[in-house]
């Protein structure tokens, strides 16, 4: 399986890189292939759902080009949550009744722990979300690493860093619970012995200001603030250390958050020292040569055709979807959720943008660590750029 993998996935590298538009291959006259995705278009994660939208358009457009599904072409069915648990839930309904195989979405963790029970039979749902933890076996996957594995890569660049006192300050939404309990849980690791939070503050997604929570922080005098927010509540807490005077106090945020618009919106209240966790693909200038590279490549070329800077938006959907439709080929599309499951849990040796993707590991996720990198702000080139290896480890 892992030679095949190479092929194929390989071969979208290829094309992309070597032949300009890829050929078309022999696409029959039918009906397209639809896969139906449920992502936040509107609402509150809108800053994420439309980017993952428009990966999807443009993995659509190279799919088809590349022979579709065994020769017919696939259509990438695009519904909208509105960021709303509920309105997810009607929606997956609506697909369920259809037995399809598979689904993709939603954008968020609220939504897709919504749906979650609903799979309990199929279809396999492949969540965008790393902040969901579904159960072995699961026809429910995740995207990206986990959130624990990017708290254990941030204490691992944190301790390199001499930080040991840190600050923790994270929204009371789904999303920032599970994103705090996760460090909470990875500072007992042996490894950061020494290293603690001496402050924890809670607001809320909505507020507009984080006063006094940060008076808080500053009392306590921490080594860095971890900041475990996403969207715009981001913002109100870097608008909120500028205007407590903390903006030397190195920050550290997560993946949610590398979003060039976002980052392009707090560029003029950047703390002086930004980190983030982030996918493996913004090392591609340092990576050395090899599948993952060419894979990475790919992935900025097709976008860059489109005018588009990709970021993390752009990224959560490239690999799931293009295992699906790796599963597709292989098992045809009057395949059943069963057939589609054990197929992904099996494959491995599969070069991503993201490394090298493993579901062999029963945590329904084919990234982990070696999936992750921190990158750091440059206020000059309004971007951000690498500073550790894959896993956390300063470069």
């Amino acid at each position: 399986m892992k030679h095949r993998l190479y092929r194929i996935f390989g071969a979208l590298a290829v094309a992309v890189l070597v032949a300009g538009p890829l050929s078309p291959g022999p696409v029959r006259a039918a009906d397209p292939y639809q896969i139906d995705v449920i992502l936040s278009l509107t609402g509150a994660f809108a800053f994420l759902g439309t980017a993952e939208g428009e990966s999807l358009k443009t993995l659509e457009t190279l799919i088809n080009k590349e022979g579709g599904i065994n020769g017919q072409p696939v259509h990438f069915n695009l519904l909208d949550d509105q960021t709303q648990p509920a309105v997810a839930v009607q929606l997956a309904n609506g697909i369920i009744a259809k037995h399809p195989p598979v689904m993709l979405g939603p954008t968020f963790l609220a939504s897709c722990l919504a749906i979650a029970p609903l799979m309990k039979n199929g279809p396999v749902d492949y969540c965008f979300a790393p902040t969901i933890h579904p159960a072995p076996g699961s026809y429910v996957f995740s995207g990206g690493a986990s959130s624990y594995d990017q708290a254990i890569e941030t204490l691992i660049f944190a301790k390199a860093k001499g930080w040991k006192r840190l600050a923790e300050v994270t929204t009371n939404d789904a999303t920032g619970q599970d994103i705090g309990g996760q460090f909470n849980l990875a500072i007992r690791d042996p490894r950061f012995s020494g290293m603690s939070f001496v402050v924890t503050e809670h607001y809320n997604a909505t507020d507009v200001g984080v006063g006094a929570q940060l008076a808080n922080v500053k009392a306590a005098n921490p080594d860095a603030i971890f900041g475990m927010t996403v969207g715009t509540a981001t913002g109100t807490l870097l608008r909120g250390l500028r205007d407590a005077g903390l903006s030397n106090v190195p920050f550290m945020t997560n993946l949610g958050n590398v979003l060039n618009e976002g980052l392009a919106q707090y560029s003029s209240f950047m703390p002086n020292e930004f980190y983030s966790t982030a996918p493996r693909f913004y090392a591609r200038e340092v990576a050395g040569k090899g599948p993952v590279r060419d894979a990475e490549v790919a992935y900025y070329k097709a976008f860059n055709a489109k005018n588009i800077d990709p970021d993390v938006g752009n990224g959560f959907p490239w690999d799931p979807t293009l295992i699906v439709i790796d599963g597709l080929r292989k098992l045809g599309t009057k395949t059943d959720a069963k057939s589609l499951l054990a197929y992904i849990e099996s494959a491995h040796g599969l070069p991503g943008i993201n490394g090298i993707m493993d579901y062999r590991a029963d945590d329904q996720r084919g990234e982990h660590i070696t999936s992750l990198i921190i990158v750091k702000w440059d206020p000059a080139k309004k971007h951000v750029y690498a500073v550790s290896h894959p896993g956390g480890a300063p470069l």
